[in-house]
């Protein structure tokens, strides 16, 4: 017999194209089929995501019917109660081995297989999520080996219990393939996570690997021949499906519409309101980056702060403040962070931060939602002296903290966010240390801060002064 396996990877809630996968699935599913999904599929920085507690992801796998899903990073980023709700909505198993509660207590939400029978075949499934406990840690999560965790999984199972064994797998290929080596009775591996795009399955040590690259550009498709008497893969087939090509599913966009009303009902009441208009730019000095990094300097009880402008997308005018807005203008979910950064960096940094080529150079990188990286915003104690007409790297002339100079060699204690903290696009900033990461996302720091009479009115005062020599 033909058993179909049909997935997908790495959605970040662009449900507009799982509306289009969704119609794709019509067409190419039988009744030898199981549809999985790897994970990641609820990114909060959607507003129907966020203002629906991922409610609308479990929604739409339902409607579509699919037949196991397993939790990204991004699901676990979301927490313990965001997390319960979307597997208690989902309306197919949850599979997620590795993830715990700090206590070393398995999730009671998540299951760590399940065993599916397609017409008298049965196939075990088993979830397995990446490691990002430095992360997880602050929502409640911790996540053990998967290698172990697997290997723990399959000693509850006798061979007889099961026909053929797949690992949902959000690891990433370099990590799916390490397992292929280490667990050859894996028989197909479905994976997600670093949105390999993989026209057709690879092959290691027997096991077949799959992954469907993201961002909902495809449905993945592995046709696998099996021979039920001798329980072995007599051969197979894969490929990947444009969702391009085909139309959005109509009750999937009614679902979208239905879940984006009740988002926007929850999210749009008014918090509070300012009196102030705070302007944003990628390569100028701007208030909302001043706001944000006065936010963390005070947050994060640093000697200073720094951020990048891209984290966030737009500005605020006068009036007042809700979710919504908040969630529009910074999506990423990103950690307030302090670290410990050299003089000679944080220079280095700031001067690239002057250079066009850097404000508007590409932002992705982990945890980033954004499109440009944006200049660097810093906060109200520092003073930055420069020459816009000076050649490159070499148009600061002084910088100072609290009055005193920087030092090249002294190590300052800086707040920031963990994409910063990371060296993503100013690279210098990699050399830190002591990095400490609170739970709040920055869009929950502008909150609080953006009620604060003294914090707006600081946004105004600039940090950045040209000057000729």
């Amino acid at each position: 017999m033909n058993l179909r396996i049909l997935y997908i990877s790495d959605l970040h809630s662009r449900y507009e194209e799982l509306a289009k996968i969704a119609s794709a699935m019509e067409e190419n599913r039988d009744k030898n089929t199981i549809v999985l999904d790897g994970g990641d599929n609820a990114d909060f920085m959607r507003v129907e995501t966020e203002g629906t507690n991922g409610r609308i992801s479990s929604a739409i796998l339902n409607k579509i019917g699919f037949t196991a899903r397993v939790f990204g990073n991004n699901e676990g980023f979301a927490g313990i109660e965001n997390g319960r709700i979307i597997s208690e909505n989902s309306e197919c198993p949850v599979i997620t081995c590795n993830m715990y509660d700090l206590e070393g207590k398995k999730l009671d939400f998540l299951e760590d297989s399940v065993i599916i029978n397609v017409d008298n075949v049965r196939v075990l499934i088993i979830g397995v999520t990446a490691a990002y406990n430095v992360f997880y840690n602050l929502f409640g999560i911790n996540t053990e080996d998967p290698h172990t965790e697997i290997a723990r999984v399959l000693s509850d199972y006798d061979e007889d219990d099961y026909d053929f064994l797949v690992l949902l797998s959000h690891l990433g290929l370099n990590e799916d393939k390490a397992i292929a080596l280490r667990m050859p009775t894996i028989d197909v591996i479905i994976g997600g996570h670093s949105h390999t795009t993989l026209e057709k399955p690879i092959v290691e040590n027997h096991t077949i690997i799959c992954q469907a690259g993201a961002f909902g550009e495809s449905l993945g498709e592995l046709v696998l021949n099996v021979n039920r008497e001798k329980r072995a893969i007599q051969n197979f087939s894969g490929r990947l499906i444009p969702a391009k090509n085909y139309p959005p599913h109509p009750q999937i966009t009614d679902l979208i519409l239905h879940y984006s009303k009740i988002a926007d009902e929850k999210l749009s009441r008014t918090l509070y309101q300012i009196g102030i208009t705070l302007d944003h730019s990628l390569t100028d000095e701007n208030a909302m980056g001043n706001l944000l990094a006065d936010a963390l300097i005070d947050i994060l009880k640093t000697e200073i702060a720094i951020i990048n402008s891209g984290v966030m997308n737009k500005g605020i005018e006068k009036g007042k403040i809700t979710k919504k807005l908040l969630q529009e203008i910074c999506p990423s979910p990103l950690n307030p962070t302090a670290i410990d950064v050299r003089g000679e960096d944080l220079l280095r940094t700031l001067e690239k931060s002057l250079l066009k080529d850097y404000q508007l150079m590409d932002g992705t990188g982990a945890g980033f939602r954004g499109k440009w990286l944006g200049n660097i915003q810093v906060s109200s104690n520092v003073q930055v002296h420069y020459n816009p007409d000076d050649k490159p790297l070499c148009k600061i002339k002084t910088v100072t903290i609290n009055g005193d100079q920087l030092e090249s060699q002294k190590w300052y204690s800086v707040g920031t966010s963990d994409y910063l903290q990371r060296g993503t696009g100013y690279k210098d900033l990699a050399n830190s240390k002591n990095e400490k990461y609170r739970p709040e996302f920055l869009k929950d720091v502008l909150e609080l801060y953006l009620k604060k009479p003294l914090f707006l009115e600081k946004a105004l005062l600039k940090r950045f002064l040209p000057m000729e020599l």
